[in-house]
């Protein structure tokens, strides 16, 4: 096996910088373990074998990145930082926005955030120089890697990956109305089940969700590794199922009070026999015996 110099050269195309200053960061401070995967950051993309993008492509860096490809030697890796190279994040939908990379470019692996960590971006480097090492010496580009840096952490205020609390979960969909990347999907299975999912390839860590959850269901994590391969960016999605239930007086589907709105309605701790096995309808039925039957 030969060996590999990876050689750095990174390109904005049309990013806010939040992600290049991150990047800065990442390639200059020496806690962030870069100058240990032996990385040579080069001026001109001629010399380069790993391309870092930052940005949504607008549709003025079209061409931009379409002549810089032209002037790579081949073989060389693809490494896409931030949610808006991967997705186009909160951008997707505007006029001025062409992207993602993928769609001119074979993206080797993907860092989402918004920005993500500099111990994310890392670890995404790392990523990207092992699969240019398999590339060089004519071997399979690996379907996962293992994470490269284990002894990176994040505190526990670090706003991070979403997650979610099915039991205080009621599929009001709140959290998918508010998203402004659109990273929430829920929907219905037909079956009495819904389905929450959380695409991490389009989070850009705004927290929206978690803030007008009326629930508490949703929350951040300080987890940020974002790292993937190109082969892992639809696969990396927390999914939460929610049941509705089924009445055990009348049999119809209903959505049972939770958790959450059950601590947020009653100040005591014994609501259990408020939540009963039978719908908001035979609730008030049963209640209207008892009081004057």
């Amino acid at each position: 096996m030969s060996e590999v110099i990876p050689k750095l050269f990174r390109i904005n195309t049309g990013s806010c910088n939040g992600c290049d200053v991150e990047f800065v960061a990442t390639a200059f401070v020496d806690k962030f373990q870069l100058e240990t995967l032996g990385v040579e950051l080069v001026n001109d993309v001629k010399d380069a074998n790993l391309l870092v993008i930052t940005g949504p492509l607008t549709a003025r860096s079209e061409s931009f990145l379409k002549n810089t490809l032209t002037k790579l030697k081949k073989p060389f890796v693809v490494v896409g930082i931030g949610t808006c190279s991967v997705s186009c994040g909160i951008f997707r939908d505007s006029y001025a926005i062409n992207g993602p990379i993928d769609k001119f470019v074979e993206v080797d692996v993907n860092v989402a955030g918004c920005p993500p960590r500099p111990q994310s971006i890392a670890e995404g480097i790392a990523k990207g120089i092992k699969v240019l090492e398999q590339k060089m010496n004519g071997e399979a580009t690996p379907k996962a890697i293992d994470t490269i840096f284990k002894d990176f952490s994040a505190p526990d205020s670090f706003r991070g990956r979403m997650s979610l609390n099915e039991e205080n979960c009621t599929a009001c969909r709140t959290c998918e109305i508010v998203c402004p990347s659109n990273a929430i999907e829920i929907s219905s299975t037909g079956d009495g089940w819904f389905v929450h999912k959380i695409w991490h390839n389009s989070c850009c860590f705004c927290g929206n969700c978690a803030y007008f959850c009326p629930t508490g269901a949703i929350f951040s994590t300080n987890s940020f590794d974002t790292a993937k391969l190109q082969s892992e960016k639809f696969s990396d999605v927390n999914v939460g199922y929610i049941d509705y239930k089924k009445c055990s007086s009348c049999g119809d589907r209903y959505m049972p009070p939770s958790k959450g709105l059950l601590s947020k309605a009653y100040t005591h701790d014994d609501v259990t026999k408020l939540n009963e096995k039978i719908c908001p309808k035979c609730r008030k039925e049963a209640n209207f015996k008892r009081m004057y039957a």
